[in-house]
């Protein structure tokens, strides 16, 4: 995984994009990152010659530009990494994805507005779509005026009634997916979306052989139903115990530079742990 070293953040200076930058921040800090700060205008369109034509207003930019990086110093001050200022146009989603895949970034962080409890009905339609399809993980920051809990699905150890370290078990996902080795690459990328997920254990029978990332997948567009999964999965992959320590787990996705690990009691596949799930979980005990 090499750490999360650039980090994309959309600030629309609602309440819930601030909290995202200060989360963005720390992770930054954490992992001696940078930030990519980006605020988008809306799209202004013309009619000139009857033709519409998108004018961006230099002055504006630059002004807009002063105003953000104004409000990075407000609210990170000298606890801010190393920053980086971009102001762009036009639909937020598709404008936040395409500065992710163009910059390379390794993690998204932008706020939401959630309302229910549903965990479907809790991302706005840009954060949505925003996870649906960026290049790279997405962690999105709810409303602090909204249910803290709802920012993930399981309670964290402050929250219980006996503190304890918080364990793999505690954030994994236990509804597994999986694909077969001899399974194609369109059917792997199908259960992906399906799930949304980025990550699928791989099986020969009941064995774990493998993990298969949708960046393995990348590379192979076009010749989906021609490729089988194990082909291109990472073949015999590192494992841990719904026991561990997720920090213990963290530094093993780094040693080993991955964002995914299979969670296994013996030989038994019983979860899947991401970078994401633990990011989330430190967070919540962040803003405690």
């Amino acid at each position: 995984m090499g750490g999360f070293s650039q980090i994309l953040v959309p600030v629309d200076y609602a309440a819930p994009s601030t909290d995202a930058l200060r989360v963005a921040a720390m992770i930054a800090r954490a992992f001696d990152g940078r930030l990519i700060a980006l605020h988008l205008l809306p799209l202004e369109v013309y009619i000139y010659a009857e033709c519409p034509v998108v004018a961006p207003d230099a002055a504006r930019l630059d002004a807009e530009r002063a105003r953000l990086e104004k409000h990075i110093d407000t609210i990170l001050g000298d606890q801010a990494p190393p920053v980086e200022v971009e102001i762009g146009w036009g639909a937020p989603s598709a404008e936040i994805v395409a500065r992710a895949a163009e910059r390379g970034v390794d993690l998204v962080v932008m706020g939401t507005h959630g309302r229910t409890g549903v965990r479907h009905a809790l991302l706005g339609s840009v954060a949505e779509q925003a996870v649906r399809v960026a290049p790279c993980p997405v962690l999105t920051v709810r409303d602090r005026a909204v249910e803290p809990a709802a920012l993930v699905s399981r309670k964290h150890p402050a929250q219980r009634e006996t503190a304890r370290p918080t364990t793999v078990g505690d954030l994994m996902a236990r509804a597994l997916a999986s694909v077969q080795s001899t399974d194609t690459l369109d059917v792997a990328s199908a259960r992906m979306l399906e799930i949304e997920a980025r990550h699928l254990p791989v099986l020969d029978g009941q064995r774990l052989v493998g993990m298969l990332s949708d960046r393995d997948i990348q590379p192979h567009v076009g010749l989906l139903a021609q490729t089988r999964v194990d082909a291109v999965m990472t073949p015999n992959p590192k494992t841990v115990s719904a026991r561990a320590v997720v920090t213990d787990a963290a530094r093993q996705m780094l040693e080993c530079g991955v964002r995914a690990l299979p969670v296994v009691d013996g030989e038994r596949l019983v979860g899947i742990v991401t970078s994401s799930d633990i990011l989330a979980d430190y967070v919540v005990a962040a803003r405690r």
